[in-house]
């Protein structure tokens, strides 16, 4: 059984956060010691395409202004695939890739285009599903030599068709889904044999401004709602905990590792959880607090 573990799974969303976000997140994690699972988004920044969810998604204005995204995200990563080109994420900055391995950190793939998975996964063909994999999967061989062994879906969202794709990938884990401890997705009634990782905390988009949470509660909250008993799967994102908020994001790691809590990349979290008895729950859709979209989840 688990005891006081957290694993850090840090998505990078943007051109801006893998420029600017990853190397601060790198410093705070050298500073203390510690490792984290990054999931590297490789193609194009279509983040200035979020702007159709105004009119696609009910919530999404209403976040965007409670999370104050302009000074999350900045003014050019609001119009990259609008008004300005799109940038490539992560192959921008290989130096960058390799900073991140050469400090002991996880990488596995997020994505290819981001926003488009996001936004449109339930829209695509089995073959675009399957291009966006091999788009991905062929950048990060590039850099890192080796084939990915995990993935982890854009915005938590995945359905039958990508499910069924990373069955066939020879991975070793995903992470896909909110949720509580690791289990076998089943789908439509069919059982897949690829483990998924939930991430079982918020993220600070999802904190701030909910239920009059300020940023001097964040740390707190944070710390309050950490399990004792299972791991801590918290997600991070690098234009986030890499930008207005990285003094938090050292506060809650500092604090935490007072508290007797340790740090595992989500490969060792996964090889702890095979060695248990893993159960199978079938993917449902919900929402949860503080997002605008549906997320992929277990049926309990």
């Amino acid at each position: 059984m688990a005891n006081r573990i957290i694993s850090l799974k840090v998505d990078v969303d943007t051109y801006q956060g893998m420029q600017k976000g990853v190397p601060v997140l790198l410093d705070i994690l050298g500073k203390h010691g510690i490792k984290a699972t990054f999931f590297l988004s490789f193609g194009p920044d279509n983040s200035g395409k979020a702007i159709y969810n105004i009119f696609r998604q009910k919530g999404f204005l209403s976040k965007m202004l409670r999370t104050g995204a302009p000074r999350l995200y900045g003014f050019k990563t609001m119009l990259y695939g609008t008004l300005l080109p799109a940038p490539f994420i992560a192959s921008s900055f290989p130096l960058i890739i390799e900073a991140i391995t050469k400090e002991g950190n996880e990488i596995g793939v997020h994505a290819w285009n981001h926003r488009l998975w996001q936004d449109h996964l339930d829209e695509l063909s089995p073959e675009e599903i399957r291009k966006e994999f091999d788009d991905s999967f062929t950048a990060y061989k590039k850099y890192l030599s080796k084939a990915p062994k995990s993935t982890a879906a854009p915005a938590w969202y995945c359905n039958r068709k990508s499910l069924e794709i990373q069955d066939s990938l020879g991975l070793d884990y995903c992470s896909d889904t909110r949720g509580n401890t690791p289990f076998y997705p089943r789908i439509d009634g069919k059982e897949l044999k690829t483990l998924q990782i939930p991430s079982n905390q918020p993220c600070i988009e999802e904190i701030i401004g909910l239920d009059g949470i300020t940023e001097t509660d964040i740390v707190n909250y944070q710390i309050t709602h950490l399990k004792e008993d299972i791991p801590n799967i918290m997600p991070i994102h690098a234009e986030v905990e890499g930008g207005v908020y990285q003094k938090y994001f050292d506060e809650f790691i500092t604090k935490t590792l007072t508290l007797g809590f340790s740090y595992k990349t989500m490969n060792l979290i996964s090889e702890d959880a095979k060695c248990n008895k893993i159960p199978t729950n079938e993917i449902t859709y919900d929402h949860i607090p503080g997002r605008s979209s549906l997320v992929s989840m277990p049926a309990v």
